[in-house]
């Protein structure tokens, strides 16, 4: 049961053509081209008028970019006219929707979430579109009394940038709150129907046009007088003589003149194509056949009233759909009911099952309303459950709202479905009562379909309940129930699923991994690319949590790529989060921390507040790991901002913060978490977070040098691991507990723990090194133990080798986060431009360094990077000086000097060799340029290149070591005067690629400083001045460039020449 978006009729979304009967009139078109400066544009008249003809006119004479939207009742669905706005806007401009239309998809409630969406929805438009462009929703008035959408548009009109125009074309003056304020703000303007109103010229020149006849200045002033200039009077009378029609005869006169006019077959078609809003061969067939005793020619039916021209719109250049003038389909839907009222039902219910077999559930609803019949309406809506439980949540709970109570209380299938609602909700109890009935029902009307759907629904309720055995039994029911019946496949593969989610709750996590493969490989043949990421990603988590790594990076970047390729970065941000927590635990700290980075941007952009939260729990964690204290407090308070539903990121976020706070030894505080949290996380119905509780207990009682007490948390934060299947955790817990043991002297239980550690044959885990590096000085003692002392200094020693990656991690960190601000180093050095070192953000003065010399010396060891002598030293710095004794006591002097001004530990000595102390805690210039220059060519995401290219260029202020004329400094210079040439001309070419000009001429400026022989980033600007539709400026860079390549004596290349011929055209 493949899972559908809202579907998306592209006729209501693109330009109507312009068809040849249409008249342009230059008097309106010119008003409303002189209006569109507005925000808001409102277009109001009665029906015939020729609102939509102008703005078909117009979108096809307009100087800017249009978008289109014809509205329809269907429309009045929240969800739905959302989507279509959406989809109306990325119609025109693609790269809208990636974003907001993932989000509608996971809409919950509209109350809730409207506005997160239409953030977002504007935040793509002030990203995509830099220019103007106009919005044209056609026929609002069919939505303006359903107050959930005036106060839709009223937001969008509030968040949308000033260079969106939008056109409401309406029958009646649309009711949003905040026309008045715009109004004063000088935001609205408008024409209604006296404007509208044909004058008699357009009235002649309309009939010369379309009848090719003349008609008199009399007749036409006569016409307007009659009708106020009410253009479909003269459209339903083409007639020589003009007969007089006003708009109460307009009914009449299409009976008369039109419908009554044509044959009976061609006038029966008419009136029964008059009930669906479009209509094409194959619906007709599937509704209208069963009335035919013979098949019917249903295309050249719909050819000939097309050639005809009986007010009936081609919705395709092909003519496959058509859709009537609202004002016919309005007169052919009145005669249908006063002459064929027996037809009316039967076509409805016909038309409901064509639009159910279309996976239309939206038109079939709505069409299915028409019957007024409540039954049948629940029976759609039960029909629609599944699929709009996965795409339209918030529609479908207002189907079922909108529902007779009666009904809503006793169908067995709407009871069902209100199950899952609730649970979504987090009303887990009342979800558990609602299917209880269900099932019972179910049961004893021998339903096995129902049965089998209901059974699903509260194993899952029961699971989030945390009762994992009465879930199983469900799905084992419903197993049972549909493995003999095809049509239940999708429900045996969601059993599935739900199968091995509650096998790895239960600690079985290899028969966890065997269920969730099975629902994946049933997904993947049934095509259900949204549940196959989720099933990819939950069994990724299983895979983690065993410590399968490899098996679980597979499985969540295959389902990354899914929703990558989807677009969805609400739910990317999840998966990414749990990816980044992957490369942590095995100690990839960059490639965590960049992972952190792109998850945060996915949650942030697409408004997922819970994994925002998780994602910054996550970067607190990583942070905490490399004592990067501040940036861990600041991570963990961001993550605790968002209050949501459901305690268990609270309860993590206080254990992380009392962590935190025993490793920076503060135990105090420390101890004010335990007296003002333990019974809130004691209660949990988490085995996890109540063992991660009693992991905070256990550590802080042993910080205490209390470790009896140590001893009794840390057992029992064991069992809670043993319980929950966390092997990872289980690890950490023995760890701890026998640094509890050994601090209280019980050698044979120390010994009788870490034996478990010990024994493993595979390499430790980065994060069972982590754990003991933490214990280490706990563990001292069993060090000397004759049977485990040797194998566990050993691993102590492993563990201690991460204090020498710390420095570099951190200055990784501090280079790339975005999100978090991680303290400065201690010391910063600058080389590019004039040389520069601080020391805590005070820079070191020349009389500190006491002479320049001294500060070259220091940017030597740090240019050498290797080991040096002081001979090598002398040759480079001082090579005037021949005399040993002399070199030895400049030597001597200057590295003392050095030392002072820096610091003692900022040069190492070891066997007549001097280097860098790079296990300093320092940040350094020319290493970033290089890093980020080699992180943006290690990606291949433009946005992410750019990125780094920036944070590249940003650091040259420039020429490397400038002030210093030594030898030894030209190479150097030399190389990075390239890297930045190189770095400007990349990241240039790919600001014009993403069409941002403006920075773009702006690294083509800083180029040319640097070079302005370099002709590529002629080409460049060139380039970018023809996009910005400035030719004077493209011929003024081409001839500066023909002017830099005379003063080399030579000519502009073929390439640049060629380029130039094809821009000035």
């Amino acid at each position: 049961m493949p899972v559908k978006a809202i579907p998306i009729s592209k006729t209501k979304i693109v330009v109507p053509n312009r068809r040849p009967e249409l008249l342009s009139r230059p008097r309106l078109l010119e008003n409303l081209k002189a209006l569109l400066d507005n925000k808001l544009i409102l277009l109001s008249a009665p029906a015939g008028y020729g609102k939509t003809s102008l703005l078909i006119d117009l979108a096809h004479h307009a100087d800017m970019p249009v978008c289109w939207l014809s509205l329809d009742l269907l429309d009045r669905d929240p969800q739905r006219f959302i989507a279509y706005l959406i989809a109306s806007l990325s119609q025109r401009f693609p790269g809208i929707g990636t974003t907001s239309r993932a989000r509608l998809s996971q809409l919950k409630s509209i109350e809730q979430d409207a506005e997160a969406i239409l953030v977002l929805l504007t935040n793509e438009i002030y990203d995509q579109v830099e220019d103007d462009f106009l919005l044209i929703m056609d026929d609002y008035h069919l939505l303006d009394d359903e107050p959930v959408i005036s106060r839709l548009v009223n937001r969008f009109l509030e968040l949308v940038v000033e260079n969106c125009h939008i056109i409401l074309s309406s029958r009646t003056l649309p009711s949003l709150e905040d026309v008045t304020l715009m109004v004063a703000r000088e935001q609205v303007a408008g024409l209604d129907h006296a404007e509208l109103a044909f004058q008699p010229r357009e009235v002649q020149a309309l009939y010369a046009q379309n009848y090719h006849q003349h008609l008199s200045d009399e007749t036409a002033q006569e016409f307007v007088r009659q009708t106020g200039g009410w253009i479909t009077g003269m459209m339903l009378s083409n007639l020589p003589g003009m007969p007089r029609v006003s708009g109460v005869d307009a009914f009449a006169y299409l009976g008369q003149q039109v419908l009554d006019q044509q044959s009976p077959s061609v006038r029966e078609f008419l009136i029964r194509t008059s009930l669906p809003e479009e209509f094409n061969a194959s619906f007709c067939e599937m509704v209208l056949g069963p009335f035919y005793s013979a098949p019917q020619n249903w295309y050249g039916l719909m050819s000939l009233i097309l050639e005809k021209n009986l007010f009936v719109l081609p919705l395709e250049s092909d003519g496959r759909w058509l859709r009537y003038h609202p004002l016919f389909r309005e007169f052919l839907q009145t005669r249908l009911k006063e002459e064929r009222p027996h037809e009316v039902r039967p076509i409805l219910e016909r038309m409901v099952k064509a639009y159910e077999t279309a996976g239309e559930w939206e038109k079939a609803y709505f069409t299915c309303k028409q019957l007024n019949d409540m039954e049948a309406l629940a029976d759609v809506v039960e029909r629609a459950g599944t699929p709009m439980l996965q795409s339209a949540f918030a529609t479908l709970e207002g189907w079922i709202t909108s529902l007779p109570p009666a009904l809503v209380q006793t169908r067995p299938g709407l009871i069902s479905l209100r199950g899952p609602i609730l649970a979504t909700k987090g009303n887990l109890r009342e979800s558990k009562e609602l299917l209880d009935k269900a099932i019972s029902i179910y049961r004893e009307q021998g339903d096995i379909s129902g049965l089998t759907t209901a059974l699903i629904r509260r194993a899952n309720t029961l699971r989030l309940l945390g009762n994992y055995t009465l879930s199983l039994e469900d799905i084992q029911d419903a197993l049972h129930l549909a493995s003999s019946n095809t049509a239940l496949q999708f429900y045996y593969a969601e059993a599935l699923r739900l199968k091995g989610l509650n096998l790895f709750r239960l600690g079985n996590s290899r028969r966890a991994v065997e269920s969730l493969e099975h629902s994946l490989s049933l997904y993947t043949a049934m095509n259900e690319n949204a549940r196959i990421s989720i099933v990819l990603m939950e069994t990724g988590m299983v895979h983690h949590t065993v410590g399968d790594i490899d098996s679980a990076r597979t499985s969540y970047q295959k389902a990354l790529r899914i929703k990558q390729a989807d677009g969805d970065i609400f739910y990317q941000a999840d998966i990414l989060n749990n990816l980044a927590v992957l490369y942590h635990q095995i100690g990839e700290y960059e490639l965590a921390a960049e992972t952190f980075e792109s998850g945060l941007a996915c949650a942030r952009k697409s408004r997922n507040r819970r994994a925002v939260s998780l994602i910054l729990a996550g970067l607190g964690d990583l942070y905490s790991d490399v004592e990067v204290f501040d940036a861990a407090s600041q991570a963990y308070r961001q993550a605790a901002m968002d209050e949501l539903p459901g305690l268990y990121i609270a309860n993590y976020l206080i254990i992380a913060k009392g962590s935190l706070a025993l490793a920076q030894g503060d135990l105090e505080k420390a101890s004010q978490f335990i007296g003002e949290f333990q019974e809130q996380v004691k209660k949990s119905q988490s085995a996890y977070e109540r063992g991660l509780w009693a992991l905070f207990e256990g550590k802080y009682y042993l910080l205490k040098n209390e470790p009896q007490k140590a001893i009794v948390n840390l057992k029992e934060c064991k069992e809670f691991f043993i319980q929950d299947g966390r092997d990872l955790e289980l690890q950490w817990s023995v760890v701890w507990l026998t640094a509890a043991y050994d601090c209280a002297g019980d050698r044979e239980n120390a010994r009788a723990e870490i034996r478990e550690i010990l024994s493993l044959n595979t390499a430790p885990d980065h994060a069972l090194l982590i754990a003991v590096r933490q214990a280490g000085p706990w563990l001292k003692t069993l060090q000397t133990d004759p049977l485990v002392g040797r194998k566990l200094s050993s691993l102590i020693e492993k563990a201690q080798r991460l204090n020498e990656k710390l420095p570099a991690i951190r200055r990784t960190l501090r280079r790339h986060a975005s999100f978090i601000q991680v303290p400065s180093a201690g010391l910063v050095i600058r080389a590019f431009g004039n040389p520069e070192v601080s020391i805590n953000g005070q820079a070191i003065t020349l009389s500190e360094w006491r002479t320049q010399s001294v500060r070259d010396l220091f940017f030597y060891f740090l240019y050498r990077q290797e080991a040096v002598t002081k001979e090598q030293i002398g040759a480079a710095l001082w090579p005037e000086i021949g005399d040993v004794n002399a070199l030895k006591k400049r030597f001597k002097n200057d590295i003392y000097r050095l030392r002072r001004a820096v610091g003692r530990d900022a040069i190492v000595f070891d066997d007549e060799y001097y280097r860098f102390n790079w296990e300093m805690d320092y940040e350094y210039d020319v290493e970033a340029f290089d890093s980020h220059v080699l992180r943006a060519h290690k990606t291949t995401e433009p946005a992410a290149r750019i990125e780094h290219l920036q944070k590249a260029v940003d650091l040259v202020h420039g020429p490397y070591l400038a002030d210093v004329d030594a030898e030894w400094t030209v190479t150097e210079r030399e190389r990075l005067r390239q890297g930045y040439a190189a770095a400007l001309e990349e990241l240039a070419y790919l600001y014009l690629d993403a069409n941002k000009l403006e920075p773009c001429l702006s690294m083509c400026h800083l180029a040319l400083q640097q070079d302005r022989f370099h002709e590529a980033i002629y080409r460049i600007e060139m380039r970018a001045y023809a996009a910005m539709g400035d030719r004077s400026a493209v011929a003024r860079r081409y001839q500066a460039c023909r002017a830099a390549m005379a003063e080399l004596g030579i000519r502009p290349s073929e390439e640049t020449e060629r380029i130039y011929r094809q821009l000035a055209g």
